[in-house]
């Protein structure tokens, strides 16, 4: 059965931003995209550095090493048509203040 968990407050991540979270042991990037959020596995597929510590440009989040380029809203590898180096995405939602993920989706 899938589960949303607790992983932040919406003032956690500030607009056009992102934050690292740790669910169950599981590294997650929360973006803030002017106060629609998403989550992304915070490991590069390609190289595996920290997505939540990448560069954001617009609804895109690139790799800090090589600059591979992700979309935000659902974890799609840009610069290519190789959906073997997807980004994986989590279902997320907003109740009440709190940002809520479910790592099962």
């Amino acid at each position: 059965m899938s589960e949303f968990r607790f992983i932040c407050d919406v003032g956690s991540v500030p607009p056009r931003e992102s934050r690292l979270f740790i669910v169950d042991e599981v590294p997650v990037a929360v973006f803030n995209l002017g106060g629609e959020f998403f989550a992304l596995a915070n490991e590069c597929p390609h190289a595996g550095a920290s997505l939540a510590h990448g560069n954001i440009d617009g609804d895109c989040v690139s790799c800090r090493i090589h600059h591979w380029r992700f979309s935000i809203r659902d974890g799609t590898y840009i610069d290519e048509e190789k959906p073997r180096y997807n980004a994986r995405s989590f279902e997320l939602r907003v109740v009440g203040g709190e940002v809520q993920v479910n790592l099962d989706a």
